[in-house]
């Protein structure tokens, strides 16, 4: 591997790592934890200012995601990228359209309904981008398990397929 692929991919894998850990953290961690420990209000506004917070390093994840991974598809494999490849690109697209979706109406929303002190309007919108962020979490834990399995499994797939067609 020469240092022209070498850095999108580390790239590629940082963004992966603080992309999912993130999501990972504010599920199995955080939520719990400021559930048990403070009242919807306080809980509220502890989940805006981490989420504003995360959410500014997740556009910055998506940014580097696609640039490194499209970066690595020319580079080494001149846009000739196999399955795993593909099933990769749609996933991330798929998780990129959720975290726009989840950052443009429920957090917005969430933050409006903070300001007026509606508070079980932005209870609401806060369970709505808790299961936007499962879903992305477990999108992105496939997508993770396709990237490294990908390479072994799905050649001996395709070969199965078209030994079973012959």
């Amino acid at each position: 591997m020469n240092l022209n692929l070498a850095i999108p991919l580390a790239l590629h894998q940082v963004a992966v790592i603080i992309w999912i850990g993130g999501m990972f953290f504010a599920h199995f961690a955080l939520r719990p934890t400021i559930k048990r420990s403070l009242e919807p209000p306080e809980r509220i506004q502890v989940a805006i200012g981490v989420f504003g917070r995360f959410f500014s390093w997740v556009w910055a994840c998506i940014a580097t995601l696609w640039i490194s991974g499209f970066w690595l598809a020319i580079a080494e494999l001149e846009g000739k990228v196999a399955l795993y490849v593909h099933i990769m690109m749609a996933t991330a697209l798929l998780m990129t359209l959720i975290f726009t979706y989840l950052f443009v109406v429920p957090f917005r929303r969430m933050k409006i309904a903070v300001e007026y002190e509606n508070w079980r309007w932005a209870s609401a919108k806060f369970s709505t981008i808790r299961k936007l962020m499962v879903l992305n979490l477990v999108i992105g834990l496939f997508t993770v398990i396709v990237a490294v399995s990908g390479p072994m499994v799905i050649p001996g797939i395709q070969a199965m397929i078209t030994g079973a067609q012959g």
